[in-house]
């Protein structure tokens, strides 16, 4: 799989997007639990909302979007609005996590519009007869950025606290950057209908 073209590539802005999202899942609640004080209650209540921000970014605007907009371009906008959605969150001050909160919007706009839009440009990347394989690949991939992302997370969280999240800052900016300026080309297969 690795050997189709710019699937390699693909992968890695792939990993990078789990591994950047995973540091912020494990360290946020405890940063919010230990630096903040928040209660478990109002650290379930800020995920449930972020939750929901990302069902509706995900459901009605990225269907909208991405019928106007192209998904490198959705790819780009989200990595850029879900770096500086992170930096927010490196805040001892409520009143500074509260206007992160408030920002959490940019969080699920960002998540929202690059995720799947990442997944897009897997899936159009690759022929009909391998897309199984190469979406199977991408889950794994996954899968191993979240359980490094989680380990690591929480062990640097352990080591530089609350600048985690300048380090998910900066690996989404790396993805930014790339999409932005662009990468290898990414052939667009013909579709078997």
């Amino acid at each position: 799989i690795l050997r189709l073209p710019s699937i390699a590539f693909l992968m890695t802005l792939y990993f990078l997007v789990y591994l950047a999202f995973n540091f912020f899942y494990i360290a946020f609640p405890i940063h919010a639990v230990t630096r903040l004080g928040w209660s478990l209650v109002e650290t379930g209540i800020f995920f449930t909302a972020m939750s929901l921000m990302m069902v509706a970014v995900q459901g009605p605007l990225l269907k909208w979007a991405s019928k106007k907009i192209s998904d490198r371009a959705l790819v780009t906008a989200g990595s850029l609005l879900l770096a500086l959605a992170f930096v927010f969150y490196m805040s001892a001050s409520v009143t500074s996590i509260y206007a992160g909160t408030a920002l959490l919007a940019l969080l699920a706009l960002g998540n929202g519009l690059m995720w799947p839009s990442l997944l897009a440009i897997v899936s159009k990347a690759t022929d009909t007869d391998v897309q199984g394989a190469v979406q199977g690949f991408a889950g794994s991939v996954a899968a191993v950025a979240s359980i490094i992302g989680l380990l690591a997370g929480g062990f640097m969280y352990g080591v530089i606290e609350a600048r985690i999240f300048a380090v998910s800052a900066a690996i989404t900016g790396v993805v930014f950057v790339v999409a932005l300026f662009g990468g290898p080309s990414v052939p667009q297969p013909e579709r078997q209908v």
